[in-house]
């Protein structure tokens, strides 16, 4: 598959429906890429049974199916079969870029950010780790969570790279406050934040030895 050799993007793939919900109840994306034919099932079903996902592209043969995906918020952009990888990343590309437009206001020692209808102030010297929730995000911060209307990789953009660190897919830690780690997880007190394989090398960079 050309999305697999896109080895800069952490991927999951999913071959048929049950698979796919299978993805989207137990783990967090950034972007879903969405066949109309699932075998038994429609994709745009999968569509309505999950309507809180990331950007959706969809892709299909049939171009009379990209009518049906006009008016679902979700779905960013409809890609014709058979899918060139330029075509590919510029839907990536646009997805992605759209999604990391953050609103939150960033200032030396703290930030502030939407949370339902209301905007909360969160210092950095008490903000622990970040963890992806759905489309939006939940900060855990002075002993407490809330969640956020920010993506995790809006965050990841928005926030100062010297003091948080994206450590996996879903996680983004305060370096400051990292108590221990290993080859495998970083430990804040008695939180325990799985190291992603793809950002290791991201993790080297302020911890040495992994």
């Amino acid at each position: 598959m050309q999305l697999e050799k896109l080895s800069m993007y952490d991927i999951s793939v999913a071959r048929n429906y049950n698979q796919a919900k299978s993805c989207l109840s137990n783990d967090t994306y950034d972007l879903i890429f969405l066949d109309i034919k699932l075998h038994e099932s429609s994709g745009l079903d999968l569509v309505s049974e999950f309507p809180k996902l990331p950007p959706v592209i969809v892709t299909s043969s049939n171009v009379e199916f990209a009518i049906d995906t006009y008016e679902i918020n979700s779905v960013m952009d409809f890609i014709k079969k058979p899918v060139t990888e330029d075509r590919l990343i510029k839907a990536i590309d646009k997805a992605l870029n759209r999604q990391q437009t953050s609103n939150s206001i960033v200032e030396n020692n703290f930030v502030f950010i939407k949370t339902g209808r209301h905007v909360m102030k969160f210092d950095f010297e008490k903000l622990d780790y970040i963890n992806a929730y759905g489309i939006y995000s939940k900060i855990y911060s002075d002993n407490k969570s809330t969640i956020v209307n920010e993506s995790i990789a809006s965050l990841e953009e928005a926030l100062p790279n010297q003091i948080f660190r994206r450590v996996h897919k879903s996680y983004i830690i305060n370096i400051k406050k990292v108590t221990g780690y290993d080859h495998k997880n970083i430990f804040i007190n008695e939180v325990v934040i799985p190291i992603g394989f793809s950002y290791k090398k991201n993790v080297s960079e302020f911890i040495q030895f992994i």
